[in-house]
């Protein structure tokens, strides 16, 4: 019991962190390409988990089986999230990325009872449909009254919380062979190789006009790739492997709709943007059943 609190107080701290995410993410845009920005900050996290790597005990080595078992937890996470992600925000507002967002949780108990073949009761399968509905309708509504509505920039959020709950999956399944420091040290050296390499192809053949390093003289845009490398990055990496060690996936799944409150709250209150009734509406049914929900549980 002790470890399954310590459990739900990591996914709070983890979904705060990537809530706050987004709006770092823009701040970055503006001094860098998506796939330099996700260089940068992989770079960071990277070295800070090989620092803490020194630091943990740990078992296993970076060996040849391990990297094949863990291979398919890089690229849904973080190679397919984030840049899925990153890209998705040069087209729609923090806002929008929020009530996507609010989608991961559908997916991952979808996820959980199709391949985990968990059992979620009645009450969660009730949190399911209202907030599945509660989504189509925002985005429906969306489509006809929000002014920079983009479909491009919405499906890519989309396909990016789909790698998020695929990632949830695949860390289950292989939570019960490996640490947390080995699957968050494979996740984040993957991620930081994979868009690295991208990075520079870019440079070199013209794609990207500004120079790799030239971000990194404007401190907003260091304090953005700290905040993204170090604590979006490693550490919601660190929390989320943490979780997964000992809650079932669908409990995960739920308490990832806080993240969106606060992008949201993020959106407004930081960078100005508007917000809709027919966001409000949706936004409180999903929140609203989903948190009554933990709540339940928590008394329990």
């Amino acid at each position: 019991m002790k470890e399954q609190i310590k459990a739900h107080v990591a996914i709070l701290i983890q979904v705060s962190i990537i809530g706050l995410s987004y709006l770092f993410v823009k701040e970055g845009l503006g001094y860098a390409d998506p796939m330099t920005q996700l260089s940068h900050r992989f770079i960071i996290a990277s070295i800070g988990i090989w620092i803490l790597r020194l630091i943990l005990p740990h078992n296993k080595l970076l060996t040849k089986e391990v990297i094949k078992d863990l291979l398919p937890l890089g690229i849904f996470y973080p190679v397919l999230f984030f840049s899925l992600q990153t890209l998705s925000l040069s087209y729609i507002t923090t806002l929008e990325a929020g009530i996507i967002s609010a989608t991961i949780p559908i997916i991952i108990m979808i996820l959980a009872i199709v391949m985990l073949k968990e059992k979620p009761n009645a009450k969660q399968k009730l949190v399911v449909i209202l907030s599945f509905g509660a989504v189509i309708y925002i985005n429906l509504k969306g489509q006809g009254t929000a002014v920079e509505f983009s479909l491009f920039g919405t499906s890519l959020m989309f396909l990016s919380a789909l790698s998020s709950g695929l990632y949830t999956i695949t860390a289950k399944k292989v939570s019960v062979k490996y640490e947390t420091i080995d699957m968050t040290t494979f996740m984040l050296t993957f991620g930081m190789i994979v868009f690295t390499t991208i990075s520079f192809l870019q440079h070199i053949l013209g794609f990207t006009k500004t120079s790799y390093f030239e971000p990194l003289v404007h401190s907003p845009y260091m304090i953005a790739v700290l905040y993204l490398g170090l604590l979006s990055s490693l550490g919601s990496a660190f929390l989320s492997n943490y979780a997964i060690h000992h809650v079932n996936a669908s409990t995960i799944g739920l308490f990832s709709n806080l993240s969106p409150v606060i992008t949201i709250l993020a959106g407004i209150l930081i960078l100005g943007e508007p917000i809709y009734s027919y966001q409000i509406i949706g936004i409180l049914i999903i929140l609203g059943s989903i948190i009554g929900l933990n709540v339940g549980q928590l008394r329990k």
